[in-house]
């Protein structure tokens, strides 16, 4: 078998020619099956003995800069109390502990990165060499969606139906909102933040509740009610995503929604239960249900484009590019055409995948439920 390109090649090749990855030039509609390969694996931890059904969530995050090694570096959670930064060819660069798991991918603030942790606190750490900045002085909950980022502001929410605003500067706690608890009836997950305009945030809750807040201070500018006519696992547990006028968020046993930004009132809505945090792209919103199905669906309208069952396992929030569509599952990591919704191929890995890869010129890294961290390219 011929041996992949060097990465520094295949990444050169792709900007130039408009490509994800490295592969074979051809016109639209002659291109050979794809492969994925690995260029490399580091193993961060090694699972306990008689490992059963693990599951690695941390998801990692490329980060490119002056701060960062030439060829840049990937940040990598995980659910073993550490956060590693790796350089373009796998080596260790530096390793912080923190006070818990963590899966909530990375955030760039500067020349550090944000990591928000299971044990409720969140890490302000120096990219060159780990070192926190500060680290927040509250404990929430246990945090699992990524920080947002905005001004001089950062939110996060927490298992415990929180919303919390941190200073940016030194992660002291601004304010907090809380809803109520609904009762035993819920699921484990949490919805991310996610900012409307400038000066509103909006997050959802395990009461069936979309709520926007105002920034700077907290206070209700909207808030929409999801739930139906259901009274149980009503959580809307995914990060709204803002596509144009449509801002699209999930209930776990109604629906993804499309609704109007300014108002909360909803446009669309395509019935389902158990759908998890799509992905975006080019106006189509690839989601994932824990049901066994992968839906392309469009941001504006709520049309289905497309629908894949998948056969073994259940899929996690997808990574995409211009051609594909790779989605961790249980078993394997798949890697399905974009515009029609089919199998290409795919990795596996001994425990597959829970996590979202993480897209980088010329590389995908993906975090697998065994402990490895990959860094695989598409040929």
């Amino acid at each position: 078998m011929k041996p992949p390109l060097p990465l520094a090649l295949c990444s050169a090749l792709a900007g130039a020619l408009g490509l994800f990855a490295c592969g074979i030039v051809q016109p639209i509609g002659e291109w050979p099956t794809p492969r994925i390969a690995t260029d490399w694996g580091h193993r961060l931890y090694a699972l306990e003995a008689f490992a059963y059904g693990p599951r690695e969530r941390g998801v990692p995050l490329y980060v490119e800069g002056p701060a960062a090694p030439t060829g840049g570096m990937v940040v990598v959670p995980s659910r073993e109390r550490h956060v590693r930064a790796l350089d373009a060819h796998g080596a260790l660069l530096w390793r912080a502990e923190t006070q818990g798991p963590n899966v909530a991918q990375p955030v760039v603030l500067g020349e550090d990165v944000l990591v928000a942790s299971m044990s409720g606190r969140v890490h302000r750490l120096q990219q060159r060499n780990g070192r926190a900045v500060w680290v927040s002085d509250a404990p929430a909950a246990s945090i699992l969606s990524e920080p947002l980022v905005l001004g001089e502001r950062l939110f996060v929410t927490s298992i415990d139906n929180r919303i919390t605003a941190l200073s940016a500067e030194t992660g002291a706690r601004l304010w907090d909102q809380r809803r109520p608890h609904p009762g035993e009836f819920s699921v484990t997950g949490q919805a991310g933040v996610t900012a409307l305009n400038g000066d509103t945030v909006v997050t959802g809750f395990s009461d069936g509740r979309l709520v926007a807040y105002a920034a700077a201070d907290g206070a209700t500018v909207w808030m929409a009610d999801l739930s139906g006519d259901e009274t149980e696992f009503v959580d809307v547990d995914t990060t709204p995503i803002l596509a144009g006028d449509v801002l699209v968020a999930g209930n776990y046993a109604t629906g993804l929604y499309g609704l109007d930004p300014v108002t909360g009132d909803v446009k669309w809505r395509v019935e389902g239960r158990a759908f998890l945090t799509p992905t975006l792209f080019e106006g189509t919103l690839y989601a994932p249900q824990a049901t066994g199905r992968v839906l392309a669906i469009d941001a504006a309208t709520g049309a289905v484009q497309w629908t894949l069952r998948v056969e073994h396992g259940a899929p996690s929030t997808p990574a995409v590019t211009r051609r594909y569509v790779l989605v961790p599952i249980d078993t394997s990591l798949l890697l399905l055409e974009r515009g029609t919704g089919r199998t290409l191929t795919r990795f596996t890995d001994t425990h597959g995948f829970s996590a979202t890869p993480e897209l980088a010129p010329g590389t995908v890294y993906a975090q697998s439920n065994s402990g490895m961290l990959y860094a695989l390219g598409l040929y």
